[in-house]
């Protein structure tokens, strides 16, 4: 092994290629990596991505900049945590797939490090460090920011993306619609003055990020001092916190509806975040018809809660919104800025009961249950992550029971072009052969249930889950929309492990078969009755928010479930 003085000599003349002023002192105590005399930082990182995948390595690291630190979100193989190194401005940097709270000493943004890398693997076309040891922090508080590149009008950052990986940039650019990207993240196709507007070229953050910063469509963003990241032939742009991101031209915020909460409030949704301080608590911005008025306002994201005296029932109220209430970024409301709501009638309660998602012709059928007497007005129905289907007024009672019917338009799902039902006996099944005496049978346009992988969830009439399943048909592969789904209601409680808990890593990729109900493509006949005819049901009259609430067996359409009792 070298001696102390003469690493500490080369990390004075070679260094990571920018001014390490603001870094604390090299501690002179610690062990070096064993590393030739004229190794430069960036060499050896390069060195270490030209190396063949593999394990018992011994690939030396010295004198590194920890540029970037990535939390572990969604799927612990595709998105682990870890952090980046880079020694140059121009690069090269490596990503090393190791939680930096776990390393001793844990690491921090700045740290100037040295290890020894143990393994090496390629994920997605990303290669990284899988394993290391002999890791030595040689001082602190390194500015990094040195080391990023402004690509706003670079060209090549598709084409060339092995030149870019897990490097540092600089890039501003206009987003488009989000889409998913993987369980708890979206991505959003970016044009910037050197990139035209690719599916190969994209800005990727977590869910949570997307949604608290409130990213929309033709925003304009500005990412600082962020790792390029890639997944196969995608250059991939990410951020994992607000202070990564800065947001101008977004639209200007709108009034998108409003909502009876309980006989004394109303909420009113709008098309972007709103600012708190732009809303006065004594809520006098909001002002509405026919006798009501407002004495108190809160701010939660998108939605405002108005206090109110007492609504009348079945009254149709108009609230119109000042424009003095604006944005995160400061842009005042503008029209439309009014909405009309119902004064406050008790919702019902439900929950899934049975559900089956293979039936021919897409003739899938999905069955709830009254648990509290109300009304349905405003309830959603979820499929993953798009709502199929939303219930109109529908005052129902405990124990009744609710069909929901596919494919409304077809023929065959629906012989006789039945309508949605207000009464329970309205279109008995004498005329209309798929309907069922004994429930609400109720009609939805949407094409049918997916019978792979699916998240199924019930949202009450202010959009808060109160219920869902998770189904597969037992090929443990999921689609990156129901891991989304499924983390989603699993943050609602509505969704856990048999005993409680949610797997490392959420309900993604091999985590989600084991917790969900089989089998999603369930035997069945055309008419989807018969000895052969099965569905998933719920198996009792408890509620574990788990598979074993669940199984296969024949179905009950239109009664209570074998197992089950009136409530």
């Amino acid at each position: 092994m070298r001696s102390r003085a003469l690493f500490a000599l080369i990390f004075v003349t070679v260094g990571c290629g920018d001014n390490n002023k603001s870094a604390t002192p090299v501690d002179s105590s610690v062990p070096m990596i064993d590393a030739p005399l004229d190794a430069n930082p960036s060499d050896l990182i390069g060195a270490a991505k030209a190396t063949a995948d593999g394990t018992g390595l011994s690939l030396p690291i010295s004198f590194a900049k920890v540029t970037y630190l990535k939390p572990q979100l969604g799927n612990p193989t595709n998105d682990p945590a870890g952090f980046t190194i880079q020694a140059q401005q121009m690069g090269p940097a490596l990503f090393v797939a190791v939680d930096p709270s776990t390393t001793t000493p844990p690491l921090a943004r700045g740290d100037v490090v040295s290890f020894r890398i143990t393994e090496l693997t390629t994920i997605g076309g990303q290669k990284r460090v899988a394993a290391l040891d002999t890791l030595m922090r040689h001082s602190q508080g390194a500015d990094v920011t040195t080391l990023s590149q402004e690509v706003t009008a670079a060209t090549d950052l598709v084409t060339g993306i092995d030149n870019y990986d897990s490097e540092l940039v600089d890039v501003t650019g206009t987003i488009a619609t989000f889409a998913s990207s993987g369980s708890g993240f979206e991505k959003s196709q970016l044009t910037t003055t050197g990139m035209a507007a690719s599916a190969a070229f994209v800005v990727r953050v977590p869910s949570t990020l997307r949604d608290a910063i409130d990213m929309a469509p033709t925003c304009t963003i500005t990412l600082k001092d962020t790792p390029v990241g890639r997944f196969n032939a995608e250059t991939q742009l990410s951020a994992f916190t607000p202070s990564d991101i800065s947001l101008a031209g977004c639209p200007a915020p709108t009034v998108v509806s409003a909502i009876d909460i309980s006989a004394t409030s109303a909420r009113i949704t709008f098309s972007r975040n709103i600012a708190p301080a732009s809303v006065m608590a004594d809520g006098s911005q909001f002002t509405f018809d026919n006798g009501l008025t407002a004495t108190a306002a809160t701010v939660s994201g998108r939605t405002v809660t108005v206090t109110t005296n007492a609504q009348a029932i079945g009254t149709t109220y108009t609230v119109t919104v000042a424009t003095t209430v604006t944005d995160l970024q400061g842009t005042a409301l503008v029209t439309p800025n009014t909405a009309t709501f119902s004064g406050f009638i008790q919702p019902a309660s439900v929950k899934l009961n049975e559900v089956n998602a293979h039936i021919t012709a897409n003739c899938d059928l999905l069955e709830l249950r009254v648990t509290a007497s109300g009304s349905m007005g405003g309830i959603q129905i979820k499929e993953r992550n798009v709502v199929v289907h939303t219930f109109g007024a529908l005052d129902v009672v405990k124990n009744d029971i609710i069909v929901l019917h596919f494919a409304s338009g077809s023929a065959t799902c629906n012989p006789g072009t039945s309508v949605s039902e207000t009464t329970i006996a309205g279109q008995p099944v004498g005329t209309f052969a798929r309907n069922y005496d004994t429930a609400f049978d109720i009609f939805t346009t949407d094409g049918g249930i997916t019978d792979t992988d699916n998240v199924i969830s019930v949202l009450d009439k202010v959009g808060a889950i109160v219920d869902a399943v998770l189904i597969e048909n037992n090929d443990n592969s999921t689609a990156g929309d129901s891991e989304t789904a499924a983390a989603t209601v699993a943050a609602a409680n509505q969704w856990q492990m048999v005993g409680g808990g949610v797997p490392t890593g959420g309900f993604a990729d091999a985590n989600f078969t084991p917790h969900a109900v089989i089998d999603s493509d369930a035997p069945e006949t055309v008419n989807h009755t018969g000895a052969n005819s099965e569905s998933l049901r719920r198996v009792d009259d408890t509620d574990d928010n788990d598979k074993a609430d669940w199984a296969q067996g024949a179905n009950t359409w239109g009664l209570i479930n074998a197992g089950q009792a009136a409530l």
